[in-house]
């Protein structure tokens, strides 16, 4: 790489652990041979700022997000409020400091920062579909109902790591929060009660769960998860089935999967909404979640 790079880097990420990571993290820009900028979030919304900042003036110049997911979430929505209605936004690459990282993990990239750097130095990167929900971009994973309702949990649990995920998922589940829907997409249609709709673009989310099994961000497509179970018990096996990366749901109630480019959700009573893991609205009552295809440039250990 010729020009430097710019690194957001959020050290409020996985509740403050990030901002002990700031000197490995220039230790491995430095060992790949990386130059940077290194552009520090002060308070939340300050990423979305800075990447907006960064992608209105230099395009082509690559960020990267030092962060967890949310962190990527919020920065790819200030390269969109730059570069919007372009056909290829600015490339990104992740340096997961957070305390699920998904996206990383979904993009079969290690977690180890020196070995990332190795990779991202090579300078290759691949076009990968962003989503969005009624504008908010998302690179990962939206829903509406129990995820959003077990994020709201996941705030106020005080640990670290991916195991406050699991644990805010059994105390939402046993709450055992319904709604009712009607939801078009492609193809198809539903109307009734719901636990859960969950969309991905890729198939891992809360650090363990894979709910989305077959999403792929390079497909052109949006997959969705409909659960629709009568029980809590029902709702416990489902979430331990979710825990293995190659589980797939039917193609049917209670709980199935399916493909769209767009779908289009009416909750009753109004449902909490989330992308990329951070809560939108407690209040949902209609939404419509889209894909743009090839829409995001990301590094990777691409052939």
């Amino acid at each position: 790489m010729q020009q430097p790079v710019v690194v957001l880097f959020n050290p409020s990420a996985n509740r403050w652990a990030a901002s002990r990571r700031r000197a490995e993290l220039e230790a491995a820009l430095r060992e790949a041979g990386i130059p940077y900028e290194l552009q520090v979030s002060q308070a939340k919304g300050h990423l979305r700022r800075l990447a907006a900042k960064a992608a209105r003036e230099h395009p082509h110049r690559p960020i990267f997000i030092a962060g967890g997911d949310g962190s990527v979430g919020e920065s790819v929505n200030g390269i969109a409020d730059a570069l919007g209605g372009a056909p290829r936004w600015t490339p990104i690459g992740v340096f997961p400091l957070g305390g699920g990282n998904d996206f990383v993990a979904n993009l079969g990239l290690p977690t180890d920062l020196f070995e990332l750097a190795r990779i991202y130095a090579q300078g290759r990167t691949r076009l990968m579909d962003v989503l969005d929900v009624d504008g908010m971009y998302f690179v990962n994973n939206a829903a509406l109902g129990l995820e959003p309702y077990v994020t709201r949990i996941e705030k106020r649990i005080n640990l670290r790591g991916p195991w406050r995920y699991a644990w805010a998922a059994l105390r939402g589940i046993l709450d055992n929060p319904r709604w009712h829907v009607r939801m078009h997409w492609e193809g198809g249609s539903y109307q009734g009660p719901v636990n859960l709709v969950t969309v991905g673009n890729w198939p891992r989310t809360g650090g363990f769960f894979y709910l989305t099994p077959q999403a792929n961000g390079f497909d052109g497509q949006l997959t969705f998860t409909l659960a629709a179970l009568p029980s809590r018990w029902a709702l416990i096996r489902a979430l331990f089935r979710a825990l293995k990366p190659d589980n797939t749901w039917p193609s049917q109630p209670p709980i199935w999967q399916a493909h769209s480019t767009w779908l289009e959700v009416a909750c009753y009573p109004p449902a909490p909404l989330h992308a990329d893991g951070e809560i939108i609205t407690d209040e949902a009552r209609e939404c419509r979640f889209n894909t743009h295809p090839r829409k995001l440039p990301v590094f990777g250990r691409w052939e």
